[in-house]
């Protein structure tokens, strides 16, 4: 079964890179701008989350805090995606599992995505 990953990111042209990206590897992709838009896959049950954390409706790092504080969400992986200069501290801070930094080199981001994606990491998942 393929895996399905949810990426969340205001630039609609990283968005759109990013999921043909993932697409072409054979990963469902669904593609959101927002928080909102977010809100709105409802039961869509991800295998991996990308988060971008400045949003223009609010704020991926509070967004992710919420998931992992949810007890239906908080074993999905959540990796946020900024520029901010302390992306580290903020995804430890929201309980990221993970961040990568923009811009980024697309063999480490697939690097990260697949990381997360592997049989080996979701047996360390608990459900």
């Amino acid at each position: 079964m393929k895996k399905r990953i949810v990426v969340v990111d205001d630039d609609d042209d990283i968005l759109q890179i990013i999921r043909y990206i993932l697409e072409e590897k054979g990963y469902l992709v669904d593609a959101v701008t927002d928080i909102l838009s977010f809100n709105k896959l409802g039961n869509v049950k991800p295998d991996l989350i990308l988060l971008d954390d400045w949003l223009s409706d609010g704020y991926g790092h509070l967004l992710c805090r919420a998931l992992k504080q949810n007890r239906q969400t908080k074993t999905i992986p959540v990796v946020l995606i900024s520029a901010k200069n302390d992306i580290e501290c903020i995804a430890e801070k929201s309980h990221a599992d993970d961040y990568i930094p923009k811009p980024f080199d697309l063999d480490f981001f697939m690097d990260k995505v697949q990381s997360w994606l592997s049989p080996h990491q979701n047996a360390l998942r608990p459900d």
